[in-house]
């Protein structure tokens, strides 16, 4: 039997369109059950900032709290995407950490010592500044670095 005698024997299966996006129009997987391809939900995650926030309940759950309170930033991050209901994607678009690190972070496998690191973790987390204190918080805005003392005394000779 030849090929072509193969392909007519299994019958309109194979004869079927191939599905196509609804909004880029590529060809879908087989093995995609969704309207669209992945990039194309992959973007409409990024127009819905509303799911990507920490709930303000995550704050009052006490394993939440006692994992701040001892600089547990792995187990932090575990927490509240467990109690915020968030994916790794969703805490790497928050806190600009990169999946690969906030991956090996949460299993224990690095740790987060780097000052600037854990105040754009907790910046971008939002975590409440009773929580966290000043010290671990961005710096203020320009105008206030320009009205520091060492500022107003002029340059040292």
């Amino acid at each position: 039997m030849s090929v072509s005698g193969l392909r007519a024997a299994e019958g309109p299966a194979t004869a079927m369109r191939p599905r196509r996006c609804i909004e880029c129009a590529c060809q879908l997987s087989r093995y995609n059950r969704e309207d669209c391809c992945s990039a194309c939900l992959r973007g409409r995650q990024v127009t819905s900032p509303a799911s990507r926030c920490v709930p303000e309940q995550v704050w009052e759950v006490p394993e939440v709290r006692l994992a701040l309170a001892e600089r547990d930033f792995g187990r932090l991050c575990t927490l509240v995407r467990t109690h915020g209901g968030l994916r790794q994607d969703d805490m790497v678009t928050l806190t600009g950490l990169s999946q690969s690190f906030l991956s090996m972070l949460e299993r224990g496998e690095r740790r987060l010592t780097n000052i600037d690191r854990i105040v754009q973790l907790l910046a971008g987390l939002k975590v409440p500044l009773e929580l966290t204190g000043p010290i671990l918080r961005p710096a203020g805005p320009p105008e206030t670095l320009e009205r520091s003392p060492a500022r107003l005394l002029g340059p040292v000779t």
